[in-house]
């Protein structure tokens, strides 16, 4: 392990690539954090399972990463840098030393922090596979997208706004339908494969709340 020094890191639940940050997101300013150079097949398995790593790990990197916060120094009490030398990615854990959020590194930054990583030793982390993360290759605008209109549509639904959701169905599906059961089904599990008809219903979505107001 070694120390990268000053870079920014934007943790969500989520890994989202640097040119998905958004303005409203909380944005780190990290002064150090360690570096792990592991193999790919570790890569791999940290980043598409939820995993769960051993107490000596956990002792080790304790209160290694160090942020600016208004021009004081604070601690993330479980937080590194993972690498297979081609991919990097942050992570931070809680103190069940499972993980909680992941960040990305801005281009520039992730292009230096590889170029360290060449020459690193390897490290063998022991940690244990305990369940499978859902990742649907979903961009963050798609991510939020889906997220607001199954909001609304459970709202419609709940307050029994049939004239919406049967609006909605004909605008989406190009028929009529007046089970109102059956159109909500209909729509909430389009949601498993997203096209253009869904940015369509999200504007009309928005249209119709601001009509409201």
């Amino acid at each position: 392990m070694t120390y990268i020094y000053d870079l920014m890191l934007n943790f969500n639940q989520e890994l989202y690539e640097f040119y998905e940050w958004e303005t409203q997101d909380k944005i780190y300013h990290i002064k150090k954090i360690y570096l792990i150079k592991i193999d790919s097949k570790a890569y791999n398995d940290i980043l598409n399972n939820k995993v769960i790593f051993n107490d000596e790990f956990m002792l080790n990197i304790f209160n290694k990463c160090e942020y600016f916060d208004d021009k004081k120094t604070k601690l993330i009490p479980y937080c590194v840098l993972i690498t297979d030398t081609y991919r990097v990615v942050a992570i931070m854990m809680d103190k069940n030393a499972q993980i909680i959020k992941y960040s990305s590194l801005l281009l520039d930054e992730e292009e230096d922090v590889l170029e360290v990583s060449d020459h690193l030793p390897k490290v063998k982390l022991d940690y244990k596979i305990i369940d499978k993360r859902i990742n649907n290759n979903l961009t963050r605008k798609e991510k939020n997208l889906i997220k607001y209109i199954r909001k609304d549509l459970n709202n419609s639904f709940k307050n029994k706004d049939i004239n919406k959701l049967k609006f909605l169905y004909y605008e989406f599906f190009n028929k009529e339908n007046n089970n109102i059961v059956e159109i909500y089904n209909s729509l909430i599990n389009s949601l498993n494969n997203i096209n253009e008809k869904h940015y369509n219903l999200y504007n009309l979505i928005k249209l119709s709340l601001t009509k409201n107001v």
